[in-house]
């Protein structure tokens, strides 16, 4: 035996030698009858293992089949660093070695579920990686290498499915999933790394979050005024203050303090609490009347700011999605009624194939700001980012709201 090892070779013993054989049978049939086990020594220990050998006592051919069985798997676990003195560890490595993706997949949703990451997120994670189940079926997580993970990109760049944008966020999304797969110990290994860089989408993005024109701006609150004082009032808070809609839902009236004219976006409610804090945020003069309006002092102080689509005012919070919703209705209210005094109106035209949706009250928001002469560092203060970089995204359509027919280049 070699010095590094800690065990000796498993054998199997067939207990006492044969030495009186009865009329009829024979001395395989005899040894049949005698307790079989496999035996070795772990660090010097005596170790024995029947796993059920003398249930057939009867039948010596199947008898030594399954000896020959049991041989093997004790070497192979013991190769693979079984100790009989814990088993338990062993069971637990196996199965981590042996899980799918999918299980691997459930494992990472239950992760971020315990870690209350946003439902909006996980459900993006969740997206890319069924989508990569699907493309492996049954493949085991140890199995799947970084030329599995590039093929599948490729091969939804190919069909037309990821744009520029989804294959950075699908790159993204397989680091941090793996990353978490190292971290509980189901994997040694991020694929993920050596990433070919190449990989890219031409296909064209999806318009989302254009900002509004000044006319359909006009049209949409001279609408949603008219019809929907929820959504006005939801709508309008995200221009004016530039919260998240996601955080907005979660605002109750103990945030709002109209004597200093601030709302507090606590740390529960922030989209990142990475630093656990809350924020403080003033409230823009032209905000602070339609905050009036609701007359917030006759609520309890735990009521939700947006808690009722009837009264806006809410005990509840009102589902992820219904703000969203009720935007979408007015814009497709307001579409029907231009199509029918407008039959001839180009679909690209229509205001609900023009990109708009609730983060564009944000966008908007930001490049009337910077065209109102505020600097680059104010408007990341308003929005709270955390660089400038990250505030650059909301003004990329700058170019198409600046007028620059009546300006004359400078001389040289």
């Amino acid at each position: 035996m070699e010095a590094t090892r800690k065990f000796t070779t498993p054998v199997i013993k067939k207990g006492k030698e044969i030495t009186f054989i009865p009329k009829g049978s024979s001395k395989l049939a005899q040894t049949a009858l005698n307790v079989w086990y496999v035996e070795y020594y772990y660090n010097g220990k005596q170790v024995r293992v029947k796993g059920g050998l003398n249930y057939h006592n009867d039948d010596h051919l199947k008898k030594q089949y399954e000896a020959d069985v049991l041989l093997q798997s004790i070497k192979d676990d013991l190769a693979n660093g079984y100790d009989p003195n814990n088993p338990a560890a062993f069971i637990e490595k196996e199965k981590k070695e042996l899980i799918t993706l999918d299980e691997a997949i459930k494992i990472f949703k239950d992760y971020h579920v315990t870690h209350q990451s946003r439902s909006k997120t996980v459900s993006t994670y969740l997206s890319k990686l069924t989508a990569l189940s699907k493309h492996y079926p049954g493949a085991l997580l140890k199995d799947i290498n970084t030329r599995m993970l590039e093929t599948f990109v490729q091969s939804k760049v190919d069909d037309g499915t990821y744009a520029h944008n989804s294959v950075k966020s699908a790159k993204r999304i397989i680091g941090t999933f793996f990353n978490v797969m190292v971290k509980k110990g189901y994997s040694t290994v991020n694929p993920k790394e050596g990433f070919d860089k190449k990989i890219k989408s031409t296909k064209e993005l999806e318009e989302k979050h254009t900002p509004y024109t000044d006319a359909d701006v006009k049209r949409i609150f001279e609408y949603l005024d008219a019809n929907d004082k929820y959504a006005a009032f939801f709508c309008r808070m995200i221009y004016y203050t530039c919260v998240r809609p996601g955080e907005i839902r979660g605002l109750q009236v103990k945030d709002v303090n109209l004597k200093n004219n601030t709302i507090t976006i606590r740390a529960s409610v922030k989209k990142n609490p990475v630093d656990n804090k809350n924020q403080i945020i003033e409230i823009d003069r032209n905000f602070i009347k339609e905050l009036e309006k609701l007359n917030l002092s006759q609520f309890p102080q735990e009521y939700y700011l947006t808690g009722s689509t009837m009264d806006i005012v809410g005990k509840k919070q009102v589902g992820i999605n219904t703000p969203y919703q009720k935007l979408m209705t007015a814009l497709n209210n307001i579409d029907k009624q231009d199509v029918i005094d407008n039959p001839h109106i180009k679909t690209s035209e229509r205001i609900t194939n023009k990109g708009y949706d609730l983060y564009s009250f944000k966008h908007t928001s930001n490049i009337k700001k910077y065209n109102a002469g505020w600097t680059l560092s104010q408007i990341m203060k308003a929005n709270r980012h955390g660089s400038i970089s990250m505030t650059e995204i909301y003004l990329k359509k700058l170019g198409t709201f600046t007028d620059t027919k009546h300006l004359e280049v400078p001389a040289i």
